[in-house]
């Protein structure tokens, strides 16, 4: 018996807290409201497809504002001839690319940043290195890009992209890297 009294009473409650509801046939089809909401609220207008309960605003869409893309950072080195200025062959026809890159972009911040190999003194290669980043700093100004844009660092031979000893001659180490973000 206790088992029946356990399984049956959940049910009895439920049926009657619901079933036998005097609210229940208060709203039908044919009446949109209740007494009791009269009483209480305005008189309640309802439209087609809407309920009593959940009225529908219509919603105006406002007009879309434009998706503005940030361009994907972008980076590049050139090359330069031992102790000088001066692009290798390769990096001369490559440069021109990346300058035109550059104008297109339209970017807020330029950052060069010159190496060298660890050829000479690290005060030689300080300068040298600096002298590398104004070079492409100044090539870039001339071609229209804003100078308050371009931030220049030069790094030596302290940030080496071929790890080598002292008084090493290494191509891959007398760069200029430019990033843009």
């Amino acid at each position: 018996m206790n088992y029946k009294y356990r399984l049956y009473l959940p049910l009895i409650m439920i049926f009657s807290m619901t079933g036998c509801s005097p609210i229940h046939n208060s709203i039908g089809p044919d009446r949109m409201e209740s007494d009791l909401r009269g009483q209480v609220e305005a008189p309640l207008d309802v439209a087609i497809g809407e309920t009593p309960i959940c009225v529908v605003e219509n919603i105006i869409p406002s007009p879309q504002k434009p998706i503005v893309r940030i361009p994907a950072p972008y980076n590049a080195k050139l090359y330069f001839l031992l102790d000088q200025t001066v692009f290798s062959p390769e990096s001369e026809q490559e440069s021109k690319e990346v300058y035109q890159t550059l104008l297109k972009r339209n970017d807020s911040k330029i950052i060069i940043s010159g190496h060298t190999d660890t050829s000479a003194s690290d005060a030689y290669n300080e300068a040298l290195s600096q002298r590398r980043a104004r070079k492409v700093r100044q090539d870039l100004i001339d071609l229209g890009i804003s100078a308050d844009v371009i931030n220049i660092s030069s790094e030596g031979e302290h940030r080496l992209l071929v790890s080598t000893p002292d008084e090493t001659v290494e191509v891959l180490n007398r760069r200029v890297e430019i990033d843009v973000r």
